[in-house]
């Protein structure tokens, strides 16, 4: 039985139900887009390539071409560079659409598959694994690295999942007492098989076919256990 208790990565994500604004890479302070993602490419050339640990303001410069003084008018410091990058990366999965789409609503499997498809493709390129590797690795001496990383992708992002099966049990569409624990094992179904092998250096490519499977059996497995039958 669930415990009735929130986490505090449950608390979290429902304080973060509302964080879209936080996961909008666009956001200046007055600076061309242009020239503010010129720098973000090259941190995240950067960052990948050195580490949190080994990235520097003067390495970012350098490899942007950006004068140092363009690029701290921009970002404050190293930490509110990889914020901005991270808001950035998280930018790309579009969950925020889904959930909040009509057709979505009405009909579980139909959003349910989208959203499946939609974390297939997040963490299908190297880049979104090569980010969460340096978190993992570099997080117990950073712990901010963590906290930013969460904070600015991962809990808003789950908490709009959370809050898409909310809505489908108001629909009385499917039963969930616990809509966080819920959207944390869906996703859960979609991340073991395709994204924790690629994490730990496995090199496992999969077809389009099988990530096809891999979703499909996600949301039927779901669907098996928590929608309401008519």
């Amino acid at each position: 039985m669930a415990s009735t208790g929130k986490t505090q990565e449950q608390k979290l994500a429902t304080e973060n139900r509302s964080g879209e604004k936080r996961l909008n890479p666009k956001e200046t302070r007055g600076a061309p887009v242009g020239k503010r993602d010129q720098i973000l490419d090259a941190a995240t050339r950067v960052f990948l390539q050195y580490g949190y640990e080994g990235t520097s303001m003067e390495r970012v410069a350098t490899e942007s071409g950006a004068a140092r003084r363009t690029l701290y008018n921009q970002f404050q410091s190293k930490e509110a560079l990889f914020e901005a990058m991270i808001a950035r990366v998280w930018a790309s999965f579009p969950v925020f659409d889904i959930t909040r789409d009509e057709e979505s609503l009405s009909d579980p499997k139909i959003g349910l598959s989208r959203l499946g498809q939609a974390v297939s493709d997040f963490w299908a390129g190297p880049e979104s694994v090569a980010f969460l590797r340096m978190v993992i690795t570099e997080g117990p001496r950073f712990p901010t690295l963590t906290k930013t990383f969460f904070h600015k992708g991962k809990l808003p992002a789950m908490g709009a999942v959370a809050d898409y099966l909310e809505a489908l049990g108001k629909r009385k569409l499917v039963k969930v007492k616990n809509p966080a624990l819920a959207a944390r094992q869906f996703l859960g179904l979609i991340d073991e098989p395709l994204l924790w092998v690629r994490v730990i250096g496995s090199d496992e490519v999969h077809s389009r076919l099988e990530k096809r499977q891999v979703i499909e059996n996600a949301v039927d497995m779901f669907l098996g256990f928590y929608e309401v039958k008519s």
